[in-house]
């Protein structure tokens, strides 16, 4: 990062914001200004000179308000020495000279601590390598084990054809946690509750004499609520009959294939298996965390320097304010993935969990932070594994790190057994943040 970067302190408070820096650990001068005063801090890889008790109060007041600006001019600063303390520290040694707060602050900025000093709080970052044997089979062992506790997308196919779609591509959606449904071919099948729908025609519905019937499937699978994608298989060659069904609601057309074996099965299986994931990818698309345009463009710009690794240290540096143990899973198309952690040992034997695995399934799905698990649940006992522990406390939280609209990795933490705190902050935090390393 080499401009200088400034924003208002009613999108993001200056807590937050120093909690941020932080995490980055970029170098340069942090200025605050607020309707209860100024605050100017030479920021030394995300660290600060430990400041005086008089200098504590002064920045209560400042960091207190939520009416103002911030200004980060990224440069080099002389090297701090003595008493030092990271900027997350910081901010808590002023809050805790805030109004209502029961004093004595004046002794606790050397105490507080050098807790999460970039290079004291352990993170164990593992290989961003894939493994090449990534799960097999696992996902059809665990329908047969724990079936309740698998979280599918659903996917009807409607095919004049059943047998091209049994088999190796059935194993494949699977293991990527989708469940192919072969229903019958007729117009009136039964398309609620399916999160997308193949229709596959050997011919051209207009020949069949029942385009009505399967023009009114479409609107029933696209117009429904929530409503779900219609990928149409068959001969394109009728233009004015292509027009009706992206009229009607159709998401992607294909041209069917010239055969069903050998490559040309293969080819087409794979580039259905390819719309297939984007167009689920869309369905799951939400709105980016509500951050401003000035903290998403500094949030980028703060790591814009990291290498991937870095990046992920920093957001487990901001989850260390809150937690005590973390782990961040990437999501892959097939498996979700042990990336990094600190307190928990993780597992690096077991560092994959299949996609459908219903605790973290749910959370990919939904886009939303989860509180609370159930720990003796086959599917919780799994994630403990690949965290390395034997078991997790109810009180864990897994928070969707969001990537275009989409959840590209969660982060798992807890503060082993105890109450989870107000994680709201982190929540936003994370989404944008998460967005930006998980990769």
């Amino acid at each position: 990062m080499k401009r200088p970067l400034s924003g208002s302190l009613e999108d993001i408070s200056p807590p937050s914001l120093l909690r941020l820096v932080s995490a980055t650990s970029p170098s340069g001068i942090l200025t605050i200004e607020s309707d209860r005063g100024s605050l100017s801090l030479e920021v030394d890889h995300g660290r600060v000179r430990a400041p005086t008790a008089a200098e504590l109060r002064r920045a209560g007041r400042v960091l207190g308000s939520r009416r103002g600006g911030f200004r980060f001019q990224p440069t080099e600063v002389e090297r701090l020495t003595g008493g030092i303390m990271s900027l997350s520290d910081y901010a808590e040694a002023a809050a805790a000279t805030g109004e209502g707060s029961a004093g004595g602050a004046s002794s606790t900025a050397a105490d507080l601590g050098s807790r999460h000093l970039r290079g004291e709080l352990e993170i164990h970052v593992l290989p961003a390598a894939a493994p090449e044997d990534p799960l097999q089979d696992l996902v059809t062992a665990l329908e047969t084990q724990a079936n309740g506790e698998l979280l599918f997308a659903r996917l009807a196919v409607i095919a004049q054809d059943p047998r091209p779609w049994r088999g190796s591509l059935e194993r494949e959606w699977r293991r990527r946690g989708w469940k192919l449904e072969l229903l019958p071919f007729a117009v009136d099948a039964d398309v609620e509750g399916f999160d997308l729908v193949v229709v596959s025609h050997g011919q051209d519905a207009v020949r069949s004499g029942q385009e009505a019937g399967w023009l009114d499937l479409v609107r029933r699978v696209s117009g429904a609520q929530p409503p779900a994608p219609v990928v149409w298989v068959s001969p394109l060659v009728d233009a004015a009959w292509v027009h009706r069904l992206i009229d009607a609601g159709v998401a992607f057309l294909m041209p069917a294939p010239q055969g069903h074996a050998g490559e040309t099965a293969a080819r087409f299986a794979a580039a259905l298996t390819q719309v297939v994931d984007r167009q689920l990818q869309l369905k799951l698309q939400r709105p980016e965390a509500e951050l401003s345009g000035s903290v998403t463009e500094l949030v980028g710009a703060l790591l814009s320097a990291t290498d991937p690794d870095e990046g992920v240290r920093s957001l487990l540096l901001m989850a260390a304010e809150k937690f005590e143990r973390g782990a961040v899973l990437m999501v892959g198309a097939k498996v979700c993935r042990s990336r990094a952690g600190f307190g928990y040992p993780l597992n690096r034997n077991l560092t994959e969990l299949p996609r459908g695995d219903e605790v973290l399934e749910r959370v990919i799905r939904s886009g939303e932070a989860v509180m609370e698990i159930e720990p003796s649940s086959a599917s919780a006992c799994r994630l403990a594994g690949v965290c390395g522990v034997e078991i997790l406390p109810p009180a864990t939280a897994l928070i969707p790190l969001g990537r275009f609209g989409a959840v590209a990795g969660v982060l798992v933490a807890d503060r082993r057994g105890e109450a989870l705190p107000e994680i709201d902050e982190l929540v936003v935090l994370a989404g944008r943040l998460g967005g930006a390393v998980v990769s």
